[in-house]
C-alpha cells in the first residue's frame, strides 16, 4: 500500500536573520553555518525518534511519527523544538548569529511509505499550519497547535492562548507559545475499577518480603493504558508507613537519552541525596563492609556507568556487580521497593542489567516491581523464567460492567445509549475509557451523539505506535481486516489481498494473535475478530481514500456472491457499496467507481425497509436518505416513498417525507393516477391517525382537499384496493367531528378488515381494525376497543409501528374502564417475552395511570424501561416519555425525592427543550407548583395537556378560568377523556360542596385514589369536615406521600383552630 493516512506531529524551525547573513558573510561562511545548524537538527531530530523531511533554504522540517508512530509523538516534537533551541543558543559560533522560530502541529496526513520516494512524502492541512505557526513565532519561540497542546500539556507547561489569522483558513487558529517541560508530568488519577484481586497479590508479595528478609520479583505486564501506573499508585499509597519501605523509581524513556545508564541516576539519588558525589557512594559502600579500596572500585563502578566518572579499567561487570551490592546494602538499612516503569523502553545494556540483577537473589527484604508492556516478552521471550521468588501479573482487560462503572464515575449524567458505544469501544482498557470521556466533555456540544470520529489524538497515537511495530504483511492484514466492521474471516482476507497465499495469511494472523491485536472468534472456525474496535479505528483510518473504494468494493462484490444478496446481508452490503459511492464522490478529483451506484441504492432500500419492520426507525431514515443522497432523478419518488413507509404514522419526519414524494409524483410528466392517490392516502393517515389533523381549520380544509383528489384518482385508476384503503383514512377523521351513524362507521371498519384479511395484507388489516377501535373508543364502546386491539397482536409478522400503536390502544383501553391492573398486566408482559422495544408511549401512559392508580412501586420498577424506550426512540418521538417521566416527577416530588426528581426534571426538559412552547410553560407551572403561571396560557393547552393541567389547578382548589372550560359537547371529551377530573373542577368553579365529593367518590371508583386523597384534603378545607382528612390519611401514608401529609397536617390544625 504505497499511500497510508496518518497522525503525526510536524515540526518546522526557521533560522531569523539569515537573509542578513548572507548579506554581510561569504557564501562558504553562510554554508559552514547552516551546515553546523544542519548537524544540531539532524542529531535532536533524531534522537527524539523523528524523521528529517527536509531542509528547505534555512528551515528545517521534521516529522514525528512517520516511519515508527509513538504514543508520544507530541511530546517528542516539543522535546526536540526545546532541545534544538538549546543545542543553538548553546553552540559558540551560532548563538551569536542563529535563532530559531518554530512551529510544532500534530494532525493526519497522507504519507507515502515507499522508501525510494524523496518528494511529497507527506501531505496535509497538518503540515501547512505547522509551517504557518513557524511564520508567527517570535525569534526564540515555538507556537504549538491545539492538538499538540492538548495532547501534550501533562507533560509541557504553554503560555496564554493566543488567536491568530492565517492566510487560507476560514477560522482563525488557537495557538500556545510553548513555556517549558514539567517539572513532574501531571498524573491523571481516576477511580481504580476491577484490580482490587491485584491489589491483594501484591500485597502479600509485600508481607512475605518483610517476614522473609528475601527479595521478591513481580512483573506487570500490560498494554498502554491498562492501569499499571495507576495500580502501582493504589498499591504504595496503602502502605503501612510503620513498615518503613523507602521507595525509588527507574522510569525508562523513549528517547533523548544517549547514556545508556542513565535512568538509574534517579535511583541512585534515591540512596545517597539530590547531590551524587565520588565520596557518598564509597562511603555507602563502606557502610555494608567493603574495604576502602573495594569500596572505590564499586563506587568507580556505578558512577563511570552514569557517565559521571570515567574510568577506563571499569568494564561492564563491573558496572552490574556495583549495582547489585548496592542496591542490596541499601535494602539492609531499611525495606525497599523499587520500581522499574516503562521496562520495554530500556536500552539492550540497561534491561541486561536489570535482568542480572533480578536474577541474583538479595538476602534483604526488597520487593521489585516492572511495570512493562507486551513488547518485553518480544526481547525478553524468556523474561523470568527460572527465577526464584518470581510472580507474573498480567493485568486483563476491565469486564463491560467494569468499564460501565469508570465511565459512570467520571460522567454521571451521562446516557445509557452513549455509555454503552464507550463501553464498546474502549475495549477494557482503562486509559482508553477515561480519555473518550474527556474527548466527550471537552467538546462544545457534550450532548450530541457520539460518531466514530472522535477519537483522542492520546488514544489514537498509542495504536498507530502498534501498528507500526507490526510486520508488512501483518500490518496489510490489520488495514484489510479494518474494513469488514470489526469480525471478519479468513477466506474474506484471500479474497481482498490478491497475490497473497493462504500460508502467508495464516502465518500473519497466528502474529497478530500472538500480539493480542486480535482474537479467534469462538464457535466460528476461520472467524476473528479484534481486540479492541480502536484498533480497528486506527488502521481503517491508515488507508488512503482510493485503497478504501477499492476494498469496500471488493469486498461488497465477495460478500454479494458468496450470500446471494439475501436479507441477512442487505446491511453488509448497503453499508459496503455505500461506503464506496460516498468515499468516491468526496474526492475533488474523479475517481473511478468498480462497482454501479444502482447496487448501493437498491440494498439501502431493502435495509432501511428490514429496520423499519423491526422498529430501528432512525437507522432505517439512515438508509434510505443516504440512497437518496446518490440516487438519479427517477429514483427519488420511489425513494421517498419508501422513506416516508419506514417511519410510523404520527412522525413528523413521516409527513414531509410524504410531501416530498408528493411533489415528485406532481411533477412528473406520467402522473400515474393510482401513484398519487397511494401518496395522498398515506399523507391522509398520518394527518388523521396520528391524532394531529382537523384540530385547526386550516388542517381540517387541507385534509378535505387532499382526500377528495385521492378519491378522484383512486375512482380514475380503476383500483378497489386503493378505494378501500382511502375508505379506512376516512374512518380515523371521525374522531376529531361529531360522530353520526357511529354503528355504520365501525361496520365500514370490519367489513374493510374482513376484505384485506382476505387478501393477505397484514398492514392494511392492521390499521382497518384500528379504525374500528377508534370509532368505539370516541363512543365509549371500550370493551370492543380493547377487543379490536387485541386482535391486531394476533397479526403474523405485525410491523414494529403497528405492533407499538395496538399496545397504546391496549392501555388507553384499560384506562378508559378503569382496569389500571390491565395496563401494568400488559406491559409487564411485553417485558417478560423480550419485546421492550415494542414500548414507548404505551409504557409511558400505563405509568401514568398505575401513578393516579396508587402503584408506584410498579411506576418506579418501570422506570429503567421507560429510559430505555426514551433514548431508543426520542428522535422519531421523544413525547412518547411524556406521561411517565410526569409520574415519576409526581411521586419524587411526593416523596421528598430529590435526586429522583432532578433527572425526571432533566428528561421532561429535554422532551420539551423550547420554552416558549405551552408545553413547557406547564412543565414549568408544574415545577414550580403553581398553576398561576398558566392563566395567560389555559385556553392554549387545552387541546394538549388538558389532564395535567386540570390535577394542577384541582390540587390547588383553584378552578380552570371560564373561557378555558370545555363545553359537555366537545370532542375532546368523548370516550377516554377524563369526564371524573373535569367534574372536580365544576365543582370547585360552582363552589359546591356535594358535587365536589360525588365527584371524588366517582374518581375513587375509577382508580384514581392519588387525586381523590389530595381533592379529599381540598374538601376538607372547603366544608370544615376533617373526616375527609382521616380517609385521605389512609391512602397517602401507605403511598409515603410526604408532601401532601404534609398539608393534610397544616389543615388538620387550622380546622382545630377554627
Amino acid at each position: 500500500m504505497p499511500e497510508e493516512r496518518k497522525l503525526v506531529t510536524i515540526l518546522f524551525a526557521d533560522v531569523t536573520g539569515s537573509t542578513a547573513l548572507g548579506d554581510i558573510l561569504d557564501p562558504e561562511d553562510v554554508r559552514a553555518l547552516m551546515s553546523r545548524y544542519y548537524t544540531h537538527a539532524r542529531r535532536v531530530v533524531t534522537e527524539h525518534g523523528g524523521t528529517l523531511e527536509k531542509f528547505i533554504g534555512d528551515a528545517v522540517m521534521a516529522v514525528f511519527g512517520l516511519t515508527l508512530a509513538h504514543s508520544d509523538d507530541a511530546e517528542r516534537g516539543l522535546a526536540a523544538a526545546l532541545a534544538l533551541h538549546a543545542a543553538i543558543a548553546s553552540d559558540s559560533i551560532l548563538a551569536s548569529s542563529f535563532q530559531l522560530r518554530i512551529g510544532v502541529n500534530t494532525g493526519e496526513v497522507v504519507a507515502t511509505s515507499e522508501a525510494d520516494r524523496d518528494d511529497f512524502l507527506i501531505t496535509g492541512d497538518a503540515v501547512n499550519v505547522a509551517a504557518r505557526l513557524q511564520q508567527h513565532a517570535a525569534p526564540g519561540e515555538t507556537l504549538v497547535g491545539e492538538r499538540t497542546m492538548y495532547a501534550s500539556n501533562t507533560a509541557f507547561l504553554f503560555a496564554e492562548q493566543r488567536i491568530i489569522e492565517v492566510k487560507g483558513k476560514r477560522q482563525p487558529l488557537h495557538v500556545f507559545p510553548l513555556s517549558g517541560p514539567r517539572q513532574t508530568r501531571q498524573v491523571v488519577r481516576p477511580v481504580l475499577v476491577g484490580r482490587s484481586a491485584d491489589l491483594l497479590q501484591l500485597s502479600v508479595l509485600q508481607t512475605r518480603v518483610l517476614q522473609e528478609h528475601i527479595s521478591q520479583l513481580i512483573s506487570i505486564i500490560a498494554p498502554a493504558g491498562t492501569g499499571k501506573s495507576r495500580l502501582l499508585e493504589e498499591f504504595l499509597n496503602s502502605l503501612n508507613p510503620a513498615d518503613g519501605f523507602q521507595i525509588a523509581t527507574v522510569r525508562s524513556l523513549p528517547y533523548g537519552q544517549t547514556l545508556t545508564y542513565w535512568p538509574l541516576r534517579t535511583l541512585l539519588t534515591s540512596f545517597v541525596g539530590e547531590e551524587i558525589t565520588r565520596m557518598r557512594v564509597i562511603d555507602l559502600f563502606r557502610q555494608g563492609g567493603h574495604d576502602p579500596e573495594r569500596a572505590i572500585h564499586l563506587a568507580d563502578s556505578v558512577l563511570t556507568g552514569l557517565g559521571i566518572q570515567k574510568e577506563s579499567h571499569i568494564d561492564r561487570e563491573d558496572i552490574f556487580d556495583g549495582w547489585r551490592l548496592l542496591i542490596e546494602i541499601v535494602a539492609r538499612q531499611a525495606p525497599r521497593i523499587i520500581v522499574f516503569e516503562d521496562l520495554h523502553w530500556a536500552s539492550e545494556s540497561l534491561l541486561d542489567l536489570v535482568t542480572y540483577i533480578l536474577n541474583m537473589p538479595i538476602q534483604a527484604p526488597i520487593l521489585f516491581i516492572t511495570l512493562s508492556r507486551p513488547e518485553l516478552l518480544d526481547r525478553c521471550p524468556r523474561w523470568g523464567g527460572g527465577r526464584q521468588n518470581f510472580s507474573s501479573l498480567t493485568l486483563q482487560p476491565l469486564t463491560s460492567t467494569q468499564t460501565y462503572t469508570l465511565i459512570q464515575q467520571l460522567m454521571p449524567r451521562i446516557s445509557t445509549e452513549t455509555c454503552d458505544i464507550l463501553v464498546e469501544r474502549s475495549g477494557g482498557n482503562p486509559f482508553f475509557a477515561i480519555e473518550l470521556v474527556h474527548s466527550i466533555c471537552e467538546r462544545p456540544e457534550c450532548d450530541a451523539p457520539v460518531t466514530g470520529s472522535m477519537l483522542p489524538d492520546t488514544v489514537h497515537a498509542v495504536v498507530q505506535a502498534r501498528l507500526d511495530q507490526l510486520s508488512a504483511l501483518e500490518r496489510t492484514v490489520v488495514q484489510v481486516a479494518s474494513i469488514p466492521l470489526r469480525s471478519f474471516r479468513r477466506d474474506m482476507l484471500l479474497a481482498l489481498m490478491e497475490g497473497t497465499n493462504q500460508q502467508e495469511i495464516d502465518r500473519a494472523l497466528a502474529g497478530l494473535l500472538a500480539r493480542d491485536f486480535i482474537v479467534s472468534k469462538g464457535g466460528e472456525a476461520g472467524t476473528y475478530t479484534f481486540r479492541h474496535i480502536l484498533i480497528n479505528n486506527v488502521a481503517y483510518g491508515t488507508l488512503a481514500r482510493a485503497e478504501r473504494i477499492r476494498l469496500h468494493s471488493k469486498l461488497a462484490t465477495w460478500l454479494e456472491k458468496t450470500t446471494g444478496g439475501c436479507d441477512d446481508s442487505a446491511e453488509l452490503l448497503a453499508y459496503h457499496f455505500y461506503e464506496a459511492v460516498r468515499l468516491a464522490r468526496q474526492s475533488a478529483i474523479p475517481i473511478a467507481l468498480p462497482i454501479e451506484p444502482a447496487r448501493a441504492i437498491r440494498y439501502l432500500k431493502c435495509a432501511g425497509e428490514l429496520a423499519a419492520h423491526i422498529g430501528n426507525f432512525s437507522e432505517a431514515r439512515t438508509y434510505l436518505q443516504n440512497a437518496i443522497d446518490i440516487a438519479p432523478q427517477q429514483d427519488l419518488l420511489t425513494l421517498y416513498e419508501a422513506l416516508g413507509d419506514s417511519g410510523p404514522f404520527w412522525n413528523v419526519a413521516t409527513v414531509e417525507a410524504y410531501h416530498k414524494a408528493l411533489s415528485q409524483w406532481r411533477n412528473d410528466s406520467a402522473h400515474d393516477p393510482l401513484t398519487g392517490a397511494r401518496l395522498i392516502r398515506k399523507l391522509l393517515i398520518c394527518y388523521t391517525r396520528g391524532g394531529v389533523c382537523l384540530k385547526t381549520q386550516s388542517l381540517q380544509a387541507e385534509f378535505e382537499r387532499l382526500s377528495k383528489e385521492a378519491h378522484q384518482l383512486a375512482e380514475a385508476a380503476g383500483d378497489e384496493y386503493e378505494q378501500r384503503r382511502l375508505h379506512v383514512a376516512d374512518l380515523f377523521a371521525n374522531r376529531f367531528i361529531r360522530v353520526e351513524n357511529a354503528e355504520t362507521k365501525r361496520q365500514m371498519g370490519l367489513e374493510a378488515a374482513e376484505y384485506f384479511q382476505h387478501i393477505g395484507d397484514w398492514s392494511a388489516y392492521s390499521e382497518a381494525l384500528d379504525s374500528y377501535a377508534s370509532i368505539s373508543g370516541v363512543i365509549g364502546a371500550n370493551m370492543d376497543m380493547l377487543a379490536a386491539s387485541q386482535r391486531r397482536l394476533l397479526v403474523p409478522d405485525l410491523s414494529a409501528s403497528e405492533r407499538r400503536d395496538a399496545l397504546i390502544m391496549i392501555v388507553k383501553a384499560y384506562i378508559s374502564l378503569n382496569d389500571v391492573e390491565g395496563c401494568i398486566k400488559v406491559i409487564e408482559q411485553e417485558l417478560a417475552q423480550g419485546r421492550a422495544h415494542s414500548l414507548g408511549d404505551s409504557l409511558s401512559c400505563a405509568m401514568y395511570a398505575a401513578y393516579l392508580g396508587g402503584r408506584w412501586s410498579k411506576v418506579k420498577e418501570f422506570a429503567a424501561p421507560l429510559l430505555q424506550a426514551w433514548e431508543r426512540l426520542q428522535s422519531d418521538d421523544p413525547c412518547g416519555g411524556l406521561d411517565g417521566y410526569l409520574a415519576l416527577f409526581h411521586i419524587a416530588r411526593a416523596q421528598e425525592d430529590e435526586a429522583a426528581m432532578d433527572v425526571a426534571t432533566a428528561i421532561l426538559k429535554q422532551i420539551y427543550p423550547d420554552e416558549s412552547q405551552p408545553e413547557r410553560v406547564l412543565l414549568e407551572a408544574l415545577f414550580a407548583d403553581d398553576p398561576h403561571r398558566l392563566q395567560q396560557h389555559a385556553h392554549d393547552l387545552f387541546d394538549i395537556c388538558l389532564w395535567e393541567m386540570l390535577l394542577l389547578y384541582n390540587e390547588h382548589g383553584i378552578p380552570l378560568p371560564p373561557l378555558s372550560l370545555p363545553e359537555k359537547d366537545s370532542h375532546m371529551l368523548r370516550g377516554n377523556d377524563p369526564y371524573w377530573i373535569l367534574a372536580l373542577n365544576r365543582a370547585l368553579a360552582d363552589g359546591d360542596i356535594i358535587k365536589l365529593e360525588q365527584a371524588i367518590e366517582k374518581a375513587e371508583a375509577s382508580q384514581r385514589i392519588v387525586h381523590a386523597a389530595r381533592m379529599r384534603i381540598i374538601l376538607a378545607q372547603l366544608s370544615g369536615d376533617s373526616t375527609h382528612l382521616d380517609r385521605a390519611r389512609l391512602v397517602l401514608e401507605q403511598l409515603g406521600d410526604r408532601r401532601s401529609l404534609c398539608k393534610l397536617e397544616e389543615v388538620c390544625a387550622a380546622l382545630a383552630n377554627c
